[in-house]
Protein backbone atom coordinates (compact mmCIF):
# COMPACT_ATOMS: atom_id res chain seq x y z
CA UNK A 1 0.00 0.00 0.00
CA UNK A 2 2.65 2.52 1.24
CA UNK A 3 4.56 1.66 -2.48
CA UNK A 4 0.96 2.00 -4.52
CA UNK A 5 0.72 5.48 -2.12
CA UNK A 6 4.84 6.64 -3.26
CA UNK A 7 3.99 5.80 -7.35
CA UNK A 8 0.46 7.62 -6.94
CA UNK A 9 2.43 10.48 -5.66
CA UNK A 10 5.66 10.45 -8.02
CA UNK A 11 2.88 10.07 -10.87
CA UNK A 12 0.62 12.85 -10.01
CA UNK A 13 4.16 15.09 -9.47
CA UNK A 14 4.80 14.15 -13.16
CA UNK A 15 1.96 14.59 -14.49
CA UNK A 16 1.48 17.74 -13.07
CA UNK A 17 5.35 19.03 -14.74
CA UNK A 18 3.93 17.13 -17.84
CA UNK A 19 1.05 19.23 -18.13
CA UNK A 20 3.39 22.70 -17.07
CA UNK A 21 5.52 21.82 -19.99
CA UNK A 22 2.18 21.30 -22.51
CA UNK A 23 1.45 24.77 -21.04
CA UNK A 24 4.40 26.33 -21.55
CA UNK A 25 4.91 24.72 -25.80
CA UNK A 26 2.21 27.23 -27.19
CA UNK A 27 3.38 30.64 -26.00
CA UNK A 28 7.13 29.28 -26.67
CA UNK A 29 6.06 27.64 -29.92
CA UNK A 30 4.05 31.24 -30.69
CA UNK A 31 7.35 33.04 -30.02
CA UNK A 32 9.58 31.00 -32.54
CA UNK A 33 6.69 31.80 -35.02
CA UNK A 34 6.76 35.91 -34.43
CA UNK A 35 10.60 35.79 -34.05
CA UNK A 36 10.73 34.03 -37.61
CA UNK A 37 8.05 35.85 -39.45
CA UNK A 38 9.75 38.96 -37.91
CA UNK A 39 12.62 38.23 -39.21
CA UNK A 40 11.31 37.30 -42.65
CA UNK A 41 9.60 40.97 -42.70
CA UNK A 42 12.50 42.52 -42.04
CA UNK A 43 13.80 40.36 -44.95
CA UNK A 44 11.01 41.42 -47.19
CA UNK A 45 10.63 44.81 -45.89
CA UNK A 46 14.75 45.15 -47.37
CA UNK A 47 13.55 43.61 -50.58
CA UNK A 48 10.56 46.00 -50.99
CA UNK A 49 12.65 49.00 -50.48
CA UNK A 50 15.74 47.65 -53.11
CA UNK A 51 12.64 47.68 -55.80
CA UNK A 52 11.59 50.98 -54.71
CA UNK A 53 14.72 52.81 -54.80
CA UNK A 54 15.19 51.10 -58.43
CA UNK A 55 11.55 52.05 -59.72
CA UNK A 56 12.00 55.64 -58.58
CA UNK A 57 15.42 56.11 -60.03
CA UNK A 58 13.88 54.44 -63.35
CA UNK A 59 10.87 56.94 -63.18
CA UNK A 60 13.61 59.73 -62.74
CA UNK A 61 15.14 58.79 -65.86
CA UNK A 62 12.49 58.28 -68.12
CA UNK A 63 11.03 61.51 -66.70
CA UNK A 64 14.38 63.16 -67.87
CA UNK A 65 14.82 60.97 -71.04
CA UNK A 66 11.54 62.48 -72.36
CA UNK A 67 11.88 66.01 -71.48
CA UNK A 68 15.40 65.87 -73.19
CA UNK A 69 13.24 64.72 -76.26
CA UNK A 70 10.24 67.08 -76.15
CA UNK A 71 11.49 69.72 -73.97
CA UNK A 72 8.04 69.92 -72.51
CA UNK A 73 8.05 70.56 -68.68
CA UNK A 74 5.16 68.01 -68.12
CA UNK A 75 7.64 65.06 -68.86
CA UNK A 76 9.53 66.21 -65.88
CA UNK A 77 6.98 65.59 -63.39
CA UNK A 78 8.01 61.52 -62.42
CA UNK A 79 11.89 62.87 -62.45
CA UNK A 80 10.55 65.27 -59.73
CA UNK A 81 7.98 62.75 -57.92
CA UNK A 82 11.11 60.26 -57.86
CA UNK A 83 13.63 63.02 -56.36
CA UNK A 84 10.87 63.96 -53.72
CA UNK A 85 10.71 60.78 -52.43
CA UNK A 86 14.66 58.85 -53.00
CA UNK A 87 16.15 60.48 -50.42
CA UNK A 88 13.95 59.27 -47.63
CA UNK A 89 14.13 55.41 -49.29
CA UNK A 90 17.91 55.84 -49.72
CA UNK A 91 18.00 56.59 -45.68
CA UNK A 92 15.87 53.79 -45.17
CA UNK A 93 17.76 51.37 -46.92
CA UNK A 94 20.78 52.96 -44.86
CA UNK A 95 18.94 51.79 -41.78
CA UNK A 96 17.67 48.56 -42.70
CA UNK A 97 21.48 47.29 -43.17
CA UNK A 98 22.90 49.25 -40.59
CA UNK A 99 22.94 46.43 -38.59
CA UNK A 100 24.02 43.74 -41.15
CA UNK A 101 27.65 42.11 -42.22
CA UNK A 102 30.27 44.48 -43.75
CA UNK A 103 29.90 42.65 -47.48
CA UNK A 104 26.10 43.97 -47.29
CA UNK A 105 26.99 47.16 -46.09
CA UNK A 106 29.47 47.91 -48.66
CA UNK A 107 26.94 46.68 -51.30
CA UNK A 108 24.58 49.55 -49.83
CA UNK A 109 27.22 51.77 -49.42
CA UNK A 110 28.30 51.29 -53.20
CA UNK A 111 25.02 51.43 -54.30
CA UNK A 112 23.98 54.87 -52.66
CA UNK A 113 27.44 56.22 -53.83
CA UNK A 114 26.03 55.29 -57.73
CA UNK A 115 22.74 56.70 -57.47
CA UNK A 116 24.36 59.49 -56.11
CA UNK A 117 26.16 59.86 -59.17
CA UNK A 118 23.62 59.02 -61.34
CA UNK A 119 20.84 61.56 -59.98
CA UNK A 120 23.63 63.96 -60.42
CA UNK A 121 24.41 62.96 -64.08
CA UNK A 122 20.36 63.07 -64.45
CA UNK A 123 20.31 66.84 -62.76
CA UNK A 124 23.28 67.91 -65.09
CA UNK A 125 21.44 66.86 -68.76
CA UNK A 126 17.98 68.62 -67.92
CA UNK A 127 20.10 71.69 -66.58
CA UNK A 128 21.76 71.50 -69.78
CA UNK A 129 18.68 70.97 -71.90
CA UNK A 130 17.29 73.62 -70.08
CA UNK A 131 19.88 76.11 -70.36
CA UNK A 132 21.32 75.27 -73.73
CA UNK A 133 20.14 73.11 -75.94
CA UNK A 134 18.79 69.20 -77.58
CA UNK A 135 21.86 68.63 -78.96
CA UNK A 136 24.35 69.07 -76.15
CA UNK A 137 21.94 67.25 -73.23
CA UNK A 138 21.76 64.52 -76.42
CA UNK A 139 25.89 64.62 -76.07
CA UNK A 140 25.94 64.11 -72.62
CA UNK A 141 23.43 60.98 -73.17
CA UNK A 142 25.46 59.43 -75.84
CA UNK A 143 28.41 59.37 -73.92
CA UNK A 144 27.43 56.24 -71.78
CA UNK A 145 28.10 57.07 -68.42
CA UNK A 146 24.52 57.21 -67.58
CA UNK A 147 24.08 53.83 -68.89
CA UNK A 148 27.20 52.76 -67.33
CA UNK A 149 26.06 54.08 -63.66
CA UNK A 150 22.32 52.48 -64.09
CA UNK A 151 23.85 49.21 -65.36
CA UNK A 152 25.84 49.40 -61.94
CA UNK A 153 22.83 49.83 -59.72
CA UNK A 154 21.04 47.42 -61.46
CA UNK A 155 23.91 44.90 -61.06
CA UNK A 156 24.41 46.25 -57.36
CA UNK A 157 20.24 45.70 -56.39
CA UNK A 158 20.32 42.26 -58.23
CA UNK A 159 23.09 41.15 -55.95
CA UNK A 160 21.51 42.35 -52.64
CA UNK A 161 18.47 40.83 -53.79
CA UNK A 162 19.83 37.70 -54.54
CA UNK A 163 21.57 37.81 -50.77
CA UNK A 164 18.26 38.64 -49.24
CA UNK A 165 16.29 36.24 -51.25
CA UNK A 166 18.85 33.59 -49.90
CA UNK A 167 18.27 35.07 -46.48
CA UNK A 168 14.31 34.77 -46.94
CA UNK A 169 14.72 31.18 -48.00
CA UNK A 170 16.42 30.47 -44.93
CA UNK A 171 13.92 32.38 -42.52
CA UNK A 172 11.50 30.26 -44.14
CA UNK A 173 13.31 26.91 -43.29
CA UNK A 174 13.69 28.08 -39.54
CA UNK A 175 10.10 29.07 -39.69
CA UNK A 176 9.32 25.86 -40.76
CA UNK A 177 11.33 24.23 -38.41
CA UNK A 178 10.12 25.74 -35.31
CA UNK A 179 6.61 24.56 -36.48
CA UNK A 180 7.60 21.34 -36.59
CA UNK A 181 9.50 20.92 -33.57
CA UNK A 182 6.42 22.92 -31.68
CA UNK A 183 4.17 20.11 -32.77
CA UNK A 184 6.48 17.49 -32.13
CA UNK A 185 7.22 18.28 -29.02
CA UNK A 186 3.15 18.76 -27.78
CA UNK A 187 2.42 15.11 -28.96
CA UNK A 188 5.09 13.82 -26.96
CA UNK A 189 3.80 15.65 -24.36
CA UNK A 190 0.24 14.88 -24.85
CA UNK A 191 1.38 10.94 -25.28
CA UNK A 192 3.43 11.08 -22.11
CA UNK A 193 0.54 12.92 -20.19
CA UNK A 194 -2.00 9.99 -21.24
CA UNK A 195 0.01 7.13 -20.83
CA UNK A 196 1.12 8.27 -17.21
CA UNK A 197 -2.83 9.10 -16.86
CA UNK A 198 -3.53 5.34 -18.22
CA UNK A 199 -0.63 4.00 -15.38
CA UNK A 200 -2.38 5.82 -13.01
CA UNK A 201 -5.42 5.02 -13.55
CA UNK A 202 -4.30 1.43 -13.21
CA UNK A 203 -2.56 1.90 -9.78
CA UNK A 204 -5.67 3.67 -8.40
CA UNK A 205 -8.14 0.81 -9.02
CA UNK A 206 -5.85 -1.97 -7.05
CA UNK A 207 -5.53 0.35 -4.06
CA UNK A 208 -9.29 1.06 -3.92
CA UNK A 209 -9.28 -2.79 -2.99
CA UNK A 210 -6.99 -2.57 -0.47
CA UNK A 211 -8.91 -0.74 2.25
CA UNK A 212 -10.77 2.33 3.16
CA UNK A 213 -7.96 4.49 3.17
CA UNK A 214 -6.39 3.66 0.16
CA UNK A 215 -9.84 4.19 -1.27
CA UNK A 216 -9.94 7.76 -0.29
CA UNK A 217 -6.54 7.64 -1.19
CA UNK A 218 -7.92 6.90 -4.96
CA UNK A 219 -10.59 9.39 -5.03
CA UNK A 220 -8.61 12.18 -4.08
CA UNK A 221 -6.10 10.80 -7.30
CA UNK A 222 -9.16 10.67 -9.41
CA UNK A 223 -10.26 13.98 -9.16
CA UNK A 224 -6.72 15.36 -9.63
CA UNK A 225 -6.76 13.24 -12.79
CA UNK A 226 -10.15 14.10 -13.99
CA UNK A 227 -8.58 18.06 -13.45
CA UNK A 228 -5.77 17.47 -15.08
CA UNK A 229 -7.46 15.35 -18.07
CA UNK A 230 -9.61 18.69 -17.98
CA UNK A 231 -7.03 21.21 -18.24
CA UNK A 232 -5.30 18.99 -20.70
CA UNK A 233 -7.90 19.11 -22.99
CA UNK A 234 -8.89 22.55 -22.37
CA UNK A 235 -5.31 23.05 -23.32
CA UNK A 236 -5.05 21.16 -26.31
CA UNK A 237 -8.57 22.45 -27.84
CA UNK A 238 -6.40 26.23 -26.85
CA UNK A 239 -3.59 25.44 -28.82
CA UNK A 240 -5.30 24.02 -31.88
CA UNK A 241 -7.70 27.35 -31.99
CA UNK A 242 -4.07 29.00 -31.53
CA UNK A 243 -2.34 27.72 -34.36
CA UNK A 244 -5.83 28.00 -36.36
CA UNK A 245 -6.10 31.73 -35.70
CA UNK A 246 -2.42 31.57 -36.51
CA UNK A 247 -2.59 30.11 -39.91
CA UNK A 248 -5.50 32.38 -40.55
CA UNK A 249 -3.82 35.85 -39.67
CA UNK A 250 -0.51 34.72 -41.64
CA UNK A 251 -3.08 35.14 -44.44
CA UNK A 252 -3.15 38.27 -46.60
CA UNK A 253 -6.26 40.18 -45.23
CA UNK A 254 -7.20 43.97 -45.00
CA UNK A 255 -7.24 45.45 -41.42
CA UNK A 256 -11.22 45.36 -41.34
CA UNK A 257 -10.88 41.71 -41.83
CA UNK A 258 -8.44 40.89 -39.04
CA UNK A 259 -10.59 42.85 -36.96
CA UNK A 260 -13.40 40.60 -37.59
CA UNK A 261 -11.05 37.10 -37.27
CA UNK A 262 -9.72 38.01 -34.28
CA UNK A 263 -12.95 39.18 -32.38
CA UNK A 264 -14.06 35.80 -33.72
CA UNK A 265 -11.38 33.47 -32.35
CA UNK A 266 -11.41 35.78 -29.22
CA UNK A 267 -14.87 35.15 -28.66
CA UNK A 268 -13.42 30.95 -29.13
CA UNK A 269 -10.26 31.49 -26.94
CA UNK A 270 -11.74 32.79 -23.87
CA UNK A 271 -14.95 32.14 -23.68
CA UNK A 272 -17.67 33.83 -20.80
CA UNK A 273 -15.94 36.83 -21.36
CA UNK A 274 -16.49 40.10 -23.92
CA UNK A 275 -14.19 42.19 -24.71
CA UNK A 276 -13.01 45.44 -27.02
CA UNK A 277 -10.16 45.82 -29.16
CA UNK A 278 -9.45 49.87 -29.50
CA UNK A 279 -7.31 51.05 -32.40
CA UNK A 280 -5.10 54.80 -32.16
CA UNK A 281 -7.19 57.65 -34.91
CA UNK A 282 -4.65 58.92 -37.65
CA UNK A 283 -4.62 62.00 -35.45
CA UNK A 284 -3.22 59.96 -32.25
CA UNK A 285 -5.04 61.92 -29.97
CA UNK A 286 -7.72 58.88 -29.16
CA UNK A 287 -8.70 55.83 -29.57
CA UNK A 288 -11.75 54.31 -31.28
CA UNK A 289 -13.72 50.76 -30.67
CA UNK A 290 -12.66 48.76 -34.55
CA UNK A 291 -13.77 45.02 -32.82
CA UNK A 292 -15.86 43.47 -30.14
CA UNK A 293 -17.24 40.04 -29.29
CA UNK A 294 -19.36 39.19 -26.14
CA UNK A 295 -22.07 41.76 -24.97
CA UNK A 296 -20.17 45.51 -23.49
CA UNK A 297 -23.22 47.37 -22.10
CA UNK A 298 -22.19 50.93 -21.81
CA UNK A 299 -18.96 51.36 -23.43
CA UNK A 300 -17.12 54.07 -24.80
CA UNK A 301 -16.65 54.59 -28.33
CA UNK A 302 -13.68 56.41 -28.29
CA UNK A 303 -10.94 56.84 -25.28
CA UNK A 304 -8.59 58.93 -24.64
CA UNK A 305 -5.13 57.22 -23.92
CA UNK A 306 -4.36 58.58 -20.86
CA UNK A 307 -8.21 56.59 -19.59
CA UNK A 308 -5.95 53.50 -19.50
CA UNK A 309 -2.99 52.37 -17.26
CA UNK A 310 -2.42 49.50 -19.55
CA UNK A 311 -1.21 52.47 -22.25
CA UNK A 312 0.48 54.44 -19.57
CA UNK A 313 2.49 52.04 -18.26
CA UNK A 314 3.11 50.43 -21.30
CA UNK A 315 2.42 46.76 -19.90
CA UNK A 316 -0.53 44.39 -19.14
CA UNK A 317 -2.82 45.62 -16.43
CA UNK A 318 -5.12 43.70 -14.05
CA UNK A 319 -8.02 45.06 -12.18
CA UNK A 320 -9.99 42.16 -10.40
CA UNK A 321 -10.65 43.11 -6.71
CA UNK A 322 -12.71 46.59 -5.26
CA UNK A 323 -8.96 47.91 -4.07
CA UNK A 324 -7.17 47.35 -7.27
CA UNK A 325 -6.31 50.16 -9.19
CA UNK A 326 -8.97 50.89 -12.09
CA UNK A 327 -8.96 52.68 -15.47
CA UNK A 328 -11.50 55.27 -16.43
CA UNK A 329 -12.94 53.74 -19.19
CA UNK A 330 -14.08 50.85 -17.45
CA UNK A 331 -16.66 53.27 -15.41
CA UNK A 332 -16.93 54.94 -12.07
CA UNK A 333 -19.07 52.13 -10.51
CA UNK A 334 -16.34 49.25 -9.03
CA UNK A 335 -16.05 45.86 -10.45
CA UNK A 336 -18.57 43.52 -8.98
CA UNK A 337 -17.66 40.51 -6.49
CA UNK A 338 -16.16 37.59 -9.36
CA UNK A 339 -15.47 40.39 -11.94
CA UNK A 340 -11.99 41.12 -13.58
CA UNK A 341 -10.66 43.40 -16.55
CA UNK A 342 -7.43 42.51 -18.34
CA UNK A 343 -6.09 45.22 -20.39
CA UNK A 344 -3.06 44.56 -22.63
CA UNK A 345 -1.76 47.58 -25.38
CA UNK A 346 -1.35 46.27 -29.19
CA UNK A 347 2.57 46.77 -29.75
CA UNK A 348 4.32 45.40 -32.44
CA UNK A 349 7.58 46.62 -34.53
CA UNK A 350 7.69 49.10 -31.39
CA UNK A 351 4.45 50.88 -32.13
CA UNK A 352 1.51 51.32 -30.29
CA UNK A 353 -1.43 50.36 -32.51
CA UNK A 354 -3.75 50.44 -30.09
CA UNK A 355 -5.57 48.46 -26.54
CA UNK A 356 -7.42 44.99 -26.21
CA UNK A 357 -9.57 44.27 -23.19
CA UNK A 358 -11.33 41.52 -21.52
CA UNK A 359 -13.69 41.29 -19.13
CA UNK A 360 -15.44 38.22 -17.49
CA UNK A 361 -16.32 36.60 -14.26
CA UNK A 362 -15.56 33.91 -12.18
CA UNK A 363 -16.54 32.03 -9.01
CA UNK A 364 -15.00 34.36 -6.13
CA UNK A 365 -13.08 31.17 -5.02
CA UNK A 366 -10.95 30.37 -8.45
CA UNK A 367 -11.04 34.45 -9.56
CA UNK A 368 -7.64 35.10 -9.38
CA UNK A 369 -6.77 31.56 -11.04
CA UNK A 370 -9.63 32.36 -13.75
CA UNK A 371 -8.23 35.87 -14.38
CA UNK A 372 -4.38 34.56 -14.60
CA UNK A 373 -5.44 31.98 -17.45
CA UNK A 374 -7.19 34.87 -19.07
CA UNK A 375 -4.70 37.46 -18.58
CA UNK A 376 -1.66 35.06 -19.73
CA UNK A 377 -3.98 34.16 -23.00
CA UNK A 378 -4.84 37.70 -23.97
CA UNK A 379 -1.05 38.23 -24.07
CA UNK A 380 -0.60 35.43 -26.38
CA UNK A 381 -3.79 36.73 -28.53
CA UNK A 382 -1.91 40.59 -28.69
CA UNK A 383 0.85 39.85 -29.53
CA UNK A 384 -0.35 37.74 -32.96
CA UNK A 385 -2.83 40.20 -33.53
CA UNK A 386 -0.33 43.10 -32.96
CA UNK A 387 1.66 41.71 -35.72
CA UNK A 388 -1.35 41.07 -38.23
CA UNK A 389 -2.20 44.37 -37.65
CA UNK A 390 0.67 46.17 -38.14
CA UNK A 391 1.01 44.12 -41.86
CA UNK A 392 -2.56 44.84 -42.70
CA UNK A 393 -2.09 48.48 -42.53
CA UNK A 394 1.58 48.31 -43.82
CA UNK A 395 -0.12 46.52 -47.10
CA UNK A 396 -2.68 49.22 -47.38
CA UNK A 397 -0.15 51.90 -46.90
CA UNK A 398 1.81 50.20 -49.75
CA UNK A 399 -1.84 49.63 -51.92
CA UNK A 400 -2.26 53.62 -51.48
CA UNK A 401 0.74 54.57 -52.47
CA UNK A 402 0.82 52.47 -55.59
CA UNK A 403 -2.99 53.97 -56.79
CA UNK A 404 -3.01 57.60 -55.21
CA UNK A 405 -1.85 60.88 -56.00
CA UNK A 406 0.72 61.59 -53.31
CA UNK A 407 0.37 65.74 -53.41
CA UNK A 408 -3.93 65.39 -53.89
CA UNK A 409 -4.74 62.36 -52.58
CA UNK A 410 -6.68 61.43 -55.14
CA UNK A 411 -6.46 58.34 -57.56
CA UNK A 412 -3.08 58.54 -60.16
CA UNK A 413 -3.76 57.92 -63.84
CA UNK A 414 -2.96 54.33 -63.50
CA UNK A 415 -5.60 53.93 -61.67
CA UNK A 416 -8.26 55.68 -63.52
CA UNK A 417 -7.14 53.79 -66.87
CA UNK A 418 -7.79 50.53 -65.33
CA UNK A 419 -10.91 52.16 -63.87
CA UNK A 420 -12.41 53.68 -66.83
CA UNK A 421 -11.85 50.27 -68.75
CA UNK A 422 -13.56 48.70 -66.13
CA UNK A 423 -16.35 50.38 -65.49
CA UNK A 424 -16.93 50.71 -69.41
CA UNK A 425 -17.49 47.23 -69.58
CA UNK A 426 -20.04 47.32 -67.06
CA UNK A 427 -21.95 49.75 -68.53
CA UNK A 428 -22.18 47.85 -71.86
CA UNK A 429 -23.42 44.47 -70.00
CA UNK A 430 -25.60 46.82 -68.09
CA UNK A 431 -26.80 48.91 -70.79
CA UNK A 432 -26.30 52.73 -69.06
CA UNK A 433 -24.20 55.25 -69.75
CA UNK A 434 -20.80 56.41 -67.83
CA UNK A 435 -20.06 60.31 -68.29
CA UNK A 436 -16.35 61.18 -68.21
CA UNK A 437 -15.29 65.32 -67.00
CA UNK A 438 -11.87 65.94 -68.22
CA UNK A 439 -10.73 69.50 -66.06
CA UNK A 440 -7.79 71.84 -66.55
CA UNK A 441 -7.30 74.76 -64.11
CA UNK A 442 -7.14 78.17 -65.90
CA UNK A 443 -3.73 79.50 -65.98
CA UNK A 444 -1.83 77.19 -63.78
CA UNK A 445 1.18 77.77 -65.19
CA UNK A 446 1.04 81.26 -64.22
CA UNK A 447 0.03 80.64 -60.56
CA UNK A 448 3.37 78.50 -60.10
CA UNK A 449 5.53 81.25 -61.97
CA UNK A 450 4.30 84.28 -59.70
CA UNK A 451 3.50 82.54 -56.17
CA UNK A 452 6.30 79.66 -56.43
CA UNK A 453 5.17 75.82 -56.61
CA UNK A 454 4.28 75.51 -52.95
CA UNK A 455 1.24 77.68 -53.51
CA UNK A 456 0.49 75.71 -57.03
CA UNK A 457 0.77 72.78 -54.65
CA UNK A 458 -2.08 74.11 -52.37
CA UNK A 459 -4.18 75.05 -55.76
CA UNK A 460 -3.92 71.58 -56.36
CA UNK A 461 -5.07 70.03 -53.17
CA UNK A 462 -7.64 72.57 -52.85
CA UNK A 463 -9.24 71.79 -56.43
CA UNK A 464 -8.60 68.21 -55.09
CA UNK A 465 -11.21 68.21 -51.82
CA UNK A 466 -13.26 70.42 -53.84
CA UNK A 467 -14.08 67.88 -55.99
CA UNK A 468 -14.46 65.01 -53.84
CA UNK A 469 -17.23 67.14 -52.19
CA UNK A 470 -18.79 67.32 -55.78
CA UNK A 471 -19.33 64.63 -56.26
CA UNK A 472 -21.01 61.25 -55.29
CA UNK A 473 -19.44 58.24 -53.48
CA UNK A 474 -20.12 55.73 -56.58
CA UNK A 475 -18.15 58.40 -58.60
CA UNK A 476 -13.90 58.65 -59.20
CA UNK A 477 -12.00 61.41 -59.23
CA UNK A 478 -8.45 61.18 -60.91
CA UNK A 479 -5.49 63.59 -60.65
CA UNK A 480 -4.57 63.05 -64.88
CA UNK A 481 -1.34 65.07 -64.79
CA UNK A 482 -0.45 68.68 -64.14
CA UNK A 483 -3.16 70.67 -63.52
CA UNK A 484 -5.89 67.84 -65.17
CA UNK A 485 -7.97 65.72 -63.39
CA UNK A 486 -10.66 63.49 -64.40
CA UNK A 487 -13.85 62.48 -63.12
CA UNK A 488 -15.76 59.10 -63.60
CA UNK A 489 -19.53 59.50 -63.02
CA UNK A 490 -20.77 55.89 -63.35
CA UNK A 491 -24.77 55.21 -64.18
CA UNK A 492 -24.99 59.29 -65.05
CA UNK A 493 -26.14 60.96 -68.85
CA UNK A 494 -24.34 63.57 -70.79
CA UNK A 495 -26.81 65.81 -69.59
CA UNK A 496 -26.19 64.74 -65.70
CA UNK A 497 -22.77 64.98 -66.01
CA UNK A 498 -23.18 68.88 -67.61
CA UNK A 499 -25.22 69.58 -64.76
CA UNK A 500 -22.71 68.55 -62.27
CA UNK A 501 -19.85 69.63 -64.09
CA UNK A 502 -21.37 73.09 -64.36
CA UNK A 503 -22.16 73.24 -60.53
CA UNK A 504 -18.75 72.87 -59.96
CA UNK A 505 -17.18 75.07 -61.95
CA UNK A 506 -19.19 77.48 -60.45
CA UNK A 507 -18.10 76.77 -56.89
CA UNK A 508 -14.98 76.33 -57.91
CA UNK A 509 -14.68 80.12 -59.49
CA UNK A 510 -16.09 80.76 -55.54
CA UNK A 511 -13.33 78.57 -54.01
CA UNK A 512 -10.04 80.98 -52.08
CA UNK A 513 -7.04 79.90 -51.18
CA UNK A 514 -4.26 81.40 -49.21
CA UNK A 515 -0.89 79.88 -48.99
CA UNK A 516 1.79 82.61 -47.41
CA UNK A 517 -0.57 85.33 -46.29
CA UNK A 518 -1.72 85.57 -50.46
CA UNK A 519 -5.46 84.34 -51.40
CA UNK A 520 -5.80 82.88 -54.75
CA UNK A 521 -8.34 82.26 -56.99
CA UNK A 522 -8.72 79.65 -59.65
CA UNK A 523 -11.00 78.67 -62.03
CA UNK A 524 -11.43 75.75 -64.52
CA UNK A 525 -12.15 74.62 -68.46
CA UNK A 526 -13.99 71.36 -68.43
CA UNK A 527 -14.73 68.66 -70.99
CA UNK A 528 -17.65 66.29 -71.12
CA UNK A 529 -17.95 63.18 -72.78
CA UNK A 530 -20.23 60.06 -72.09
CA UNK A 531 -20.81 56.65 -73.41
CA UNK A 532 -23.68 56.84 -74.91
CA UNK A 533 -22.99 59.54 -77.22
CA UNK A 534 -18.73 59.09 -77.82
CA UNK A 535 -18.95 54.87 -77.52
CA UNK A 536 -17.31 52.36 -74.87
CA UNK A 537 -13.77 52.87 -75.77
CA UNK A 538 -11.86 54.56 -73.10
CA UNK A 539 -9.34 56.10 -75.45
CA UNK A 540 -12.11 57.56 -77.49
CA UNK A 541 -14.38 59.05 -74.73
CA UNK A 542 -10.81 60.69 -73.18
CA UNK A 543 -9.95 62.06 -76.88
CA UNK A 544 -13.56 63.42 -76.73
CA UNK A 545 -13.55 65.26 -73.70
CA UNK A 546 -9.99 66.67 -74.04
CA UNK A 547 -11.38 68.08 -77.13
CA UNK A 548 -14.25 69.67 -75.60
CA UNK A 549 -11.64 71.08 -72.86
CA UNK A 550 -9.57 72.46 -75.69
CA UNK A 551 -12.74 74.09 -77.04
CA UNK A 552 -13.33 75.56 -73.75
CA UNK A 553 -9.84 77.04 -72.82
CA UNK A 554 -10.71 78.62 -76.65
CA UNK A 555 -13.80 80.08 -76.11
CA UNK A 556 -12.41 82.20 -72.97
CA UNK A 557 -11.92 79.36 -69.73
CA UNK A 558 -14.31 78.87 -67.21
CA UNK A 559 -16.76 77.11 -68.59
CA UNK A 560 -18.26 73.62 -69.50
CA UNK A 561 -18.09 72.43 -72.82
CA UNK A 562 -19.93 69.24 -73.98
CA UNK A 563 -18.36 66.80 -76.69
CA UNK A 564 -19.41 66.50 -79.85
CA UNK A 565 -18.88 64.15 -82.79
CA UNK A 566 -16.40 64.77 -85.03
Amino acid sequence: MSINLSRLKIGAFVAVAIMGLTAAIPPISLTWVNDARSNRQQVESRLLNLRHVLELLVDAETGQRGYVITGKDDFLQPYHAALAVLPAELRNLARLYANDGSAERQLVAELLRTVDLRLTGLARVVQVRQGQSFVAAEAIVSSGQGKHDMDEVRRIVAELSTIEARELAERDDALRANNWSAIGFSLVGTVLTLGLLAYLAWMMSRAVNEGLQSAAQARRTSEQLELGMGALKRRNEEMAILGEMSRVLQTEMTLVEALEVTGLFCSRLLPRTSGLIYLYRNSADLLEVASHWGEVPGANPTMEPQACWGLRRGQMHCCGQANDLRCQHSGAQPLAAGHYQVCLPLVAYGEVLGLLTVQGNAPEAGAQEVMDHAAAMAQTISEQVALTLSNAKLRQVLRDQSIKDPLTGLYNRRYMEETLARELARADRSGTSLALVVLDLDHFKRINDTHGHPAGDAVLRAAARHLLTMIRASDVACRYGGEEFVLILVDCTKQAAMTTAQRICDTLRALRVVEGGISLSVTGSFGVAASSTEGLRAAALIEAADRAVYEAKHSGRDRVVAATAE
